[in-house]
């Protein structure tokens, strides 16, 4: 009977061992499943939507909406939209970007498909923050 209750005992304690390392998992950014899904550009360099991120004596760019992606196994996609004013007038052009990307805790580091170029992120709760050529994007989940 001893015996019974020492093994039903270590299981119990062995349980809770492990729901605690998935729950501490989950609150310090160690498991994928806090970061995947689709994040909404809220601002870029401190500016609201739509900004400029073109402008000389011919054009202007205009990026009117963003979303960054995160998908489990280890890619992303960029989806953006933008506004181009001309002389010859005004178009929307809609781009996909995609890559993939390494968790450090709640750091990321991305790598564009298209070109290889490295960029880093960071995830805080449902906030991902990318720094990439001197700009700095915040979005939202």
């Amino acid at each position: 009977m001893v015996n019974y209750m020492r093994k039903s005992l270590l299981r119990i304690a062995s349980l809770a061992v492990l729901v605690g390392l998935a729950a501490c998992a989950d609150l310090v950014g160690l498991g994928y499943g806090n970061l995947i899904g689709e994040y909404d550009l809220k601002t870029l360099n401190g500016f609201q939507l739509p900004t400029i991120v073109y402008q000389d004596a011919l054009e202007q760019d205009e990026l009117l909406s963003e979303r960054f992606t995160i998908f489990a196994d280890g890619s992303y996609t960029d989806d953006y939209t933008l506004r181009i004013s001309s002389s010859s007038g005004q178009s929307t052009a809609s781009y996909r970007d995609v890559g993939t990307y390494t968790q450090y805790d709640t750091q990321l580091q991305f790598v564009d498909g298209r070109t290889g170029d490295a960029f880093n992120g960071e995830i805080n709760g449902r906030t991902l923050t990318i720094t990439q050529g001197g700009n700095y994007y915040v979005y939202q989940r």
